[in-house]
């Protein structure tokens, strides 16, 4: 029977100084200082790829245990390739993708419910969210190379969606996974070894790093001798909730006309889910975390209506009653004030997936170039809070402008699209802003007031600019410009000792009107 070791066998895309290239779990690990980075078919697959790494890390070195610990890996500037290989020498059979009683990342015992299951069912378990990520479907099936199984057997356990899925007794509902509706923060560096140092966090159960756990008890998936269950149950630590496995996936082993593993049928069954309560984010260390308004706690994710910038205090500010940033952050708080981090600005990656029940929307991926200030400030972080409650406020300025457009012209508000450009213009705006922010203080925020103004007014201009030029089509136009700027006298008269010295003089006299 044809194997395909994941020890051995090259099915990670790997990016390196002399191009792209596909390499084995051994070979990512031990030259790891030498790969600039990961990318995987889609940024859910690159987050799961990396996920899985962290997790054999913390196997391999049993830590680190405490900041010093993580130093003297960080300082040796690769990670211990002896190390490595005993391990994986030890483990080898369970990293086998067609192993018959230990199939990596998946579960013998319903293989005999992979029937006619197309390998679509890998893309996720819904033939309609398959083509977000490949253009198969159920009607234009398609075989898969064993690295590619082997990839998207990695992502489905931790980005697939809830919903009706193949249950022991056919169809049956699942809970999602535990990604799904998150947005996850990896922080880069210049190589993998470094990307895979920063994201790596204390790991410390009795004293509660990042959870209390017991060692002994924290397992990846592929150690365990038990089949996956469909049951609920608490994470034994943060290699299990690392390696968690929410699916039950068999593949169907089949060979090309040259000999090679190739996969046209898996199924996908419910499998791991948590229990209902469980606090997920005093668990999970590359989230951030948010309360509404009834105290429940969820994880800041993307969304179709709002850009995910504009939740980025929830994503970088300290732990307070209403949420906190990703743990990691925090981690690497401690280790720059220790000396240990001492690059002045990280760039983030925050992917996810958004999805409406069982309806995938979209993935998404957004790089934040992140000072490390941030990390430490908590007042850079709340002047960060100030500036975007103001963009907030003049946004619905502007709504209720637009809005008063498109009732004058008896239209629907979203037939202009006026905010979507304002937005999009804020977007490049607070990139700059968060870069500049930590040095110009104030001069960055006065900027901020100024520029968020004038880009509402330049979006509701534009709109204008472009209707025919009526006579009702002008006085509609007036009675916009002016409902806006009487939002805007409102907005800030509610915070005008907050915004006072942020506002030009000349708008505090007007009230927001022309400058």
């Amino acid at each position: 029977m044809p194997k395909f070791n994941l020890i051995d066998e090259p099915w990670i895309p790997s990016i390196t100084a002399d191009g792209p290239r596909q390499m084995s779990l051994v070979d990512v690990l031990t030259e790891a200082h030498n790969i600039r980075e990961l990318v995987g078919d889609s940024p859910p697959v690159t987050i799961a790829l990396h996920r899985l790494l962290l997790a054999l890390l913390h196997r391999i070195n049993h830590g680190p245990q405490d900041a010093d610990e993580w130093n003297e890996i960080y300082l040796a500037a690769k990670f211990d390739a002896e190390k490595i290989r005993t391990y994986f020498d030890e483990f080898h059979d369970r990293f086998d993708l067609f192993h018959e009683k230990y199939p990596f990342y998946q579960t013998p015992s319903v293989r005999e419910k992979v029937k006619d299951g197309a390998v679509i069912k890998l893309y996720f378990h819904s033939g309609n969210n398959a083509t977000l990520f490949d253009h198969t479907s159920t009607t234009n099936p398609k075989s898969l190379s064993a690295a590619e199984a082997a990839r998207l057997v990695v992502m489905i356990q931790a980005f697939d969606t809830g919903g009706q899925i193949t249950g022991d007794d056919g169809a049956d509902s699942a809970r999602a996974a535990p990604l799904i509706q998150t947005a996850v923060a990896l922080i880069r560096g210049e190589t993998l070894f470094e990307t895979l140092m920063l994201n790596l966090h204390r790991y410390c159960g009795e004293d509660g790093a990042p959870f209390v756990f017991d060692q002994d008890e924290d397992r990846p998936a592929w150690e365990r001798d038990g089949p996956t269950i469909r049951g609920s149950r608490l994470p034994d630590g943060p290699i299990d909730l690392l390696t968690w496995q929410s699916r039950r996936v068999a593949l169907e082993l089949e060979q090309d006309e040259n000999g090679k593993p190739i996969v046209r049928k898996a199924v996908v069954m419910a499998g791991l889910s948590f229990p209902e309560g469980m606090e997920v984010h005093t668990k999970e260390t590359m989230m951030a975390f948010r309360k509404n308004k009834e105290g429940k706690t969820y994880a800041v994710g993307f969304s179709e209506s709002r850009d995910l910038w504009r939740n980025s205090l929830s994503l970088l500010n300290m732990a307070d009653a209403f949420g906190s940033r990703p743990r990691m952050f925090d981690w690497l708080s401690q280790l720059q004030r220790n000396g240990f981090v001492t690059q002045t600005q990280l760039p983030v990656d925050f992917c996810g997936i958004a999805a409406d029940k069982a309806k995938l929307l979209f993935w998404s991926l957004e790089r934040f170039e992140l000072p490390v200030d941030y990390l430490n400030d908590s007042e850079v972080t709340k002047d960060l809070g100030t500036c975007l409650e103001f963009s907030e406020a003049i946004g619905s300025a502007l709504r209720y402008g637009v809005k008063m457009l498109a009732d004058k012209l008896e239209t629907q508000r979203e037939s202009f699209s006026t905010e979507a450009n304002f937005w999009s213009r804020m977007e490049m705006r607070f990139h700059r802003l968060l870069g500049d922010l930590p040095e110009k203080r104030e001069a960055e925020m006065v900027s901020w007031f100024r520029d968020t103004q004038r880009t509402a007014k330049d979006a509701l201009r534009d709109t204008v600019n472009g209707l025919s030029g009526s006579a009702a089509e002008n006085k509609a136009a007036v009675a916009a410009e002016n409902a806006m700027h009487a939002a805007i006298n409102k907005a800030v008269g509610t915070k005008a000792t907050e915004w006072a010295k942020y506002l030009p003089e000349r708008f505090e006299a007007k009230g927001g009107g022309s400058q």
